[in-house]
């Protein structure tokens, strides 16, 4: 399965990424979902609330129940930086279609 994002990059700046999408994950100290792809030298980000984060696992479950080919993240912005690089955003709340 791929992921589109809008990411944003250590400059702010947003570009669309696809990936191909391993997984997503919960890290209570820094109250963020990383999310799993290809790219082994930097994570994906979305700082959020745990109700937030399991309402999007339970969005891409949905997806995958639909044996979806590609998810999409239409709403939330997700953070791009190096690997262990924190970021100071607000919390997302994201909604995830498959497509």
């Amino acid at each position: 399965m791929y992921i589109a994002m809008q990411c944003a990059d250590s400059n702010g700046t947003l570009n669309t990424e696809i990936c191909t999408f391993y997984g997503i994950r919960y890290d209570t100290r820094y109250r963020s979902a990383v999310i799993s792809t290809e790219h082994l030298n930097h994570d994906y980000v979305v700082p959020m609330d745990p109700k937030d984060y399991e309402s999007a696992a339970n969005q891409i479950m949905e997806a995958m129940k639909s044996h979806a080919n590609m998810i999409k993240i239409e709403k939330g912005i997700v953070c791009r930086g190096r690997k262990g690089e924190s970021r100071h955003v607000n919390p997302q709340t994201l909604t995830i279609v498959p497509i």
